[in-house]
């Protein structure tokens, strides 16, 4: 494990950086269209089109590589990802963040993809697990440590942008200076909308409500926080704590779906989400003095349930697959929680339109009542899950297909080669 993490350093550290900037720029953006009287729904069409943008990304990366290589297109990539953060505050309007957050969305796919798949190829078989739990802990960490740095300027100046964009570009200086071989990287494949469901209604079904959900929190969240009255370094605070939910939530609540059924786990997890959300709408509200104890707790609660919820999907539809079925599996499960993405964020703008701030909450909630009533009627009445093919729980970012490749469940230990699906 030391030999692999000696030669995934740099790969790492990039990312790391990455996601410091990606972390400070969304809740940036939110809080300056708050400020600059964007509606709602105009900041839903925002993070719609970054998830729109992630999407395209994910379709065209593989094909740019293989014509130009991964350093090329991740200095390119880093650059204008880069760039049109600084577009945003030179031209503050509607029209010009909702088509540079789709450009951002292309370019971030695009440099998840190469460093995935460039961690996913130096990767030991024996290790795979450790370093894909370390990638998610940086993801987390990265998230969480990008809300801190609003502590440093004023959303409404311009240093914070420009941090952002200066995030971005050094997260080339380590990738670009690696000696590490490129990797060759292959198309991933996917199975359809009818294979997924047949497979496992409540993980297909869950991934797209997940998309609809978080995707909805991640764009909308600092919006939220800031309508009802909170200073940007308590935003920063208090997503700080949301993202540090998800991550210490992972192995618990993953170590608790071995045990029983996995459905049970997640019926629990979404009813749970579901009260969270209640506790926003009717002890929260539309309006927040400051950070309170039972703020920072709910959340806290909040990132644990959501941000677990998408690893606990595949991980049930694993349950029902050989181990050379997972990568498509994953794919397919990935690609509809990113459709998803794109359509949540609108939705729930204009809920918090009709609602205030927190329609966003009445959202969420809202689907997480429904999809638990769901995960409970196949609890009862789903097949039983295969002895043969249940496997361990394993937490999986929902950054590109290429990470998926990580994942140590997709590999047959038999050794076989299996191309029948």
């Amino acid at each position: 494990m030391g030999t692999t993490l000696l030669s995934l350093t740099a790969l790492l550290l990039s990312f790391t950086v990455l996601m410091i900037g990606h972390g400070l720029g969304n809740t940036v953006l939110g809080i300056r269209a708050t400020l600059e009287g964007f509606p709602s729904w105009v900041m839903g069409l925002i993070t719609s089109g970054y998830f729109f943008g992630l999407l395209i990304g994910t379709r065209i990366a593989v094909k740019l590589i293989q014509a130009v290589g991964k350093i090329r297109v991740f200095a390119a990539f880093a650059s204008a990802a880069s760039s049109v953060t600084l577009l945003n505050v030179l031209f503050i309007n509607e029209v010009t963040w909702v088509l540079s957050r789709v450009v951002y969305g292309v370019s971030l796919a695009t440099l998840f993809i190469v460093i995935e798949g460039w961690i996913n190829a130096h990767a030991d078989p024996k290790n795979r697990g450790q370093v894909l739990s370390l990638y998610m802990v940086l993801n987390f960490l990265g998230l969480a440590c990008g809300q801190m740095l609003l502590f440093a300027a004023d959303p409404a100046s311009f240093e914070l942008f420009a941090g952002v964009s200066i995030l971005i570009s050094i997260s080339l200086v380590p990738l670009t200076l690696s000696q590490s071989k490129e990797p060759r990287l292959a198309q991933s494949e996917a199975f359809g909308l009818g294979r997924l469901y047949q497979i496992s209604p409540l993980a297909t079904i869950g991934c797209l409500c997940n998309g609809l959900t978080m995707g909805s929190f991640w764009g909308l969240s600092s919006v939220y926080y800031t309508t009802v009255g909170l200073p940007a370094d308590h935003v920063a605070t208090i997503l700080s704590i949301s993202f540090f939910g998800g991550l210490l939530f992972q192995w618990p609540i993953g170590y608790c779906s071995d045990l029983v059924d996995r459905r049970f786990t997640i019926t629990v997890v979404l009813f749970g989400s579901s009260f969270i959300c209640l506790c926003f709408v009717l002890f929260i509200g539309n309006q927040i003095i400051g950070i309170t104890p039972f703020l920072m707790l709910v959340a806290f609660l909040f990132g644990g349930f959501g941000y677990t919820l998408y690893s606990l999907y595949i991980a049930l539809a694993n349950d029902f697959l050989e181990p050379h079925q997972a990568v498509k599996a994953s794919a397919g499960l990935l690609g509809f929680h990113a459709i998803g993405a794109i359509v949540g964020p609108t939705c729930a703008s204009f809920m918090m339109t009709l609602l205030g701030g927190s329609g966003l909450f009445v959202f969420i909630g809202s689907i997480n009542v429904a999809l638990a009533l769901f995960a409970y009627k196949q609890l009862l009445q789903g097949r039983a899950i295969p002895a043969a093919t249940h496997e361990s729980f394993v937490s999986m970012p929902k950054t590109s297909p290429a990470i998926l490749e990580l994942d140590p469940r997709s590999h047959d230990p038999s050794g076989l080669n299996h191309t029948e699906d």
